[in-house]
């Protein structure tokens, strides 16, 4: 193996592990860390904010390396010119997805709308779907999908260039 290769390997590794630790840590949120505050009362305690705090320092990070590595592996993949435009599409659709994340991370810090504000809304099945979909909710389900999109395109990558 050259070193090339190597770059490389290091590059889809610390994507994967930016990607995993993003997603994976706000699932712990959502399904155990915020029900675990809510449990105790202790919702507007300083250790929210404290853990608030370091999570969004590990986000930011997790961005970062994400389009830095991201970046690298699509210039990678489509310099040789050799995938289809099927691949280009699902790749197209990723990346649409990613851009959403992205902005939604961002919005959700300099915006007032969030799950909070969907508990105004009347008791019913809608505002059910409306506390999946809002704030971080909405952008862990999109990680998942942005996951499974990773999966058919290196499925497709490995059909093509194997």
């Amino acid at each position: 193996m050259d070193l090339a290769s190597w770059f490389h390997i290091a590059v889809r590794w610390a994507h994967f592990v930016s990607a995993s630790a993003w997603i994976g840590g706000g699932i712990f949120w959502l399904v155990v860390l915020r029900p675990a505050v809510k449990k105790n009362g202790v919702s507007d305690s300083r250790i929210n904010k404290n853990v608030s705090a370091e999570f969004r320092t590990l986000v930011d990070t997790c961005l970062f390396v994400l389009l830095a590595t991201g970046a690298v592996m699509t210039f990678e993949r489509l310099t040789p010119g050799t995938l289809g435009v099927n691949y280009l599409i699902v790749l197209g659709i990723k990346l649409s997805l990613v851009t959403v994340m992205f902005y939604l991370i961002r919005a959700k810090r300099h915006t007032a709308w969030n799950y909070r504000s969907i508990q105004n809304f009347p008791r019913n099945p809608k505002r059910n779907i409306l506390r999946l979909l809002a704030g971080y909710n909405l952008v862990i389900v999109l990680g998942l999908i942005v996951y499974l999109l990773s999966s058919v395109l290196r499925s497709m990558y490995e059909v093509t260039v194997g």
